[in-house]
């Protein structure tokens, strides 16, 4: 006979599943996820099983990869350090080429990122802003800034993708620096693959050279 008394028995629901307490995640920790991932590659998929839960759930705090990827971008460019008060154009330049290459570093996927993606330069306008009006105390057009802030800007990314690759390391254990090696051999090409490739070492010295030429010459944007 049944006992009323008794404790009733958990209902499990359709599908199969206990219910359960749901996994507790803040919209950093998808951020986190999606650069642990890699900001330019990463998949909603990939980051919920990073998290551990279900792909819809990320969708209560992103309602879009391409959201999830301006946040990455977002919080990259919360990390970019100003310009310090009473540094000199150059100073500031070079900070500027720093910052660019540290969160490359930081943020895996940057500098693919931000060709793939036309607003990216519009999620740090005001880090843009900054360094153009420290510029402009020191005589420089806004034109004159963004010029200066562009080309470095685009110098440090594309460096780093070179680096990138060069660190790139295949199935068989092999970085990017090794197959360059493989293919140029003895042919006494004027290519010398160097560990620096996979180093700022060349980013920073076209870096120098830019700011010796500005000294000349500084066009506008």
């Amino acid at each position: 006979m049944h006992d009323p008394s008794a404790t009733p028995p958990r209902r499990i629901p359709a599908g199969g599943r206990k219910v359960g307490r749901k996994p507790a995640f803040t919209a950093d920790d998808v951020v986190a996820a999606a650069v642990a991932e890699g900001v330019d590659r990463f998949t909603l998929s990939a980051v919920a099983e990073r998290l551990g839960v279900v792909t819809a759930a990320i969708y209560r705090l992103f309602g879009s990869r391409e959201d999830l990827v301006t946040a990455c971008l977002d919080a990259a460019g919360a990390t970019i350090v100003l310009p310090e008060p009473a540094a000199s154009w150059r100073d500031t330049l070079r900070r500027w080429a720093d910052e660019c290459w540290r969160v490359c570093e930081d943020y895996p996927g940057l500098s693919r990122l931000v060709y793939a993606y036309p607003a990216a330069p519009t999620r740090i306008e005001n880090v843009f802003k900054a360094y153009a009006d420290h510029l402009a105390a020191q005589g420089k057009t806004p034109r004159q800034a963004m010029f200066a802030l562009d080309f470095i800007g685009d110098t440090v990314f594309a460096s780093h993708l070179g680096v990138e690759s060069m660190r790139a390391v295949d199935e068989d254990g092999r970085t990017g620096l090794d197959t360059v090696r493989d293919a140029i051999g003895e042919s006494g090409s004027p290519l010398h693959p160097e560990e620096s490739w996979t180093t700022r070492k060349a980013m920073d010295t076209k870096i120098e050279f830019i700011l010796t030429g500005l000294e000349q010459n500084w066009p506008e944007f």
